[in-house]
C-alpha cells in the first residue's frame, strides 16, 4: 500500500478475519474528536450542493493540482463545527467524516482492500457491532462500511477529474476568505483557491458543454454559492446542533 497517510489516519492496516475476528465498532462519546484541529476536511464534488448552505468550500493548491476541500475553521487547529462534546454541529456531516476509519487500501495497480485505522477509540472486543461472526462472515456493520468506502473511492475519482479540468481550463483564482461578524470579529482564511466567475462567464462553448457533459457545472457553481457560508467560522454563528444528518457518497 502507499506510504503517505490521509488526514486523520495513523495505523492503517489491511482487514482481515483472522487479526479482526472479534473486532466491533462503536461510537465513542466524543466520536469527532479527531477532527477538532482540522480547519479543512476533504471534500468530494457529488457533496457540493448538498453542503453549499452551511460548510464554505474551496480548493487547495499542490504539486499533483487543486484538492477540494470544505473550509471548517480560519486557522489551522480549529474546527467551527466541532462542538465541545466531540459532535458534529451541522446537518451536513462530510462523507470523509462518515467513511472514517474505512478506507480502501491500494495494494497493487490492479488489487484493492478494504483497511481501517487501528488507532480508532471506537474500536473495541466488548461493545459494538461485529465485523464478522464466529463462523468468519461478514456482518452487516462490515458491509456498510464497505460500501460506503468503495463509494468514497469512486467519487474521489471523480472529483479529481473535476479539480483537474478546473486547472486545465484555468478557472480556478487565489482567495481569501474574510467575513466580520457585528461584534468586530474577523475570520480571515488565507492560501485558498476558488472558482474565478469572470472566467466562467467567458469559458468558450465546448469547454462549457464539456463541464456540462461531465455534470459538473451544478458543483462549479455551488462552490460559488457556498462562500456565502464563511460566516459560520465565526464563533458566535456556528451552526446548531440538530438531530438528523444528509448523507451521500
Amino acid at each position: 500500500m502507499h506510504s503517505s497517510k490521509p488526514l486523520f489516519y495513523k495505523t492503517v492496516v489491511p482487514l482481515d478475519t483472522r487479526r479482526h475476528g472479534s473486532l466491533r465498532i462503536s461510537s465513542p462519546l466524543r466520536p469527532l474528536e479527531y477532527a477538532r484541529e482540522a480547519n479543512v476536511i476533504p471534500a468530494l464534488v457529488d457533496e457540493f450542493d448538498l453542503a453549499m448552505a452551511e460548510i464554505p468550500i474551496a480548493f487547495l493548491p499542490g504539486t499533483d493540482g487543486p484538492s477540494a476541500v470544505f473550509v471548517t475553521g480560519s486557522a489551522p487547529g480549529t474546527n467551527m463545527y466541532v462542538t465541545d462534546g466531540g459532535l458534529w454541529s451541522g446537518t451536513y456531516v462530510p462523507a470523509y467524516l462518515r467513511r472514517y476509519p474505512f478506507i480502501i487500501g491500494e495494494v497493487s495497480e490492479s488489487e484493492a482492500v478494504l483497511c481501517l485505522d487501528e488507532s480508532y477509540e471506537g474500536l473495541g472486543e466488548v461493545e459494538g457491532d461485529r465485523f464478522f461472526s464466529d463462523t468468519g462472515e461478514q456482518q452487516e456493520a462490515l458491509t456498510n462500511a464497505l460500501t460506503l468506502a468503495q463509494s468514497y473511492r469512486d467519487a474521489a475519482v471523480r472529483t479529481e477529474k473535476f479539480c483537474a479540468m478546473l486547472r486545465d481550463f484555468d478557472l480556478l483564482q487565489t482567495a481569501t476568505l474574510d467575513t466580520t461578524a457585528p461584534d468586530g470579529s474577523k475570520s480571515v482564511v488565507h492560501g485558498l483557491l476558488i472558482v474565478n466567475e469572470a472566467a466562467i462567464a467567458a469559458l468558450s462553448a465546448d469547454k462549457l458543454y464539456a463541464l456540462h457533459a461531465e455534470g459538473f457545472l451544478k458543483a462549479v457553481y455551488s462552490q460559488i454559492a457556498s462562500l456565502r457560508a464563511v460566516s459560520k467560522l465565526l464563533p458566535d454563528v456556528a451552526p446548531k446542533a440538530r438531530p438528523k444528518s444528509k448523507k451521500t457518497a
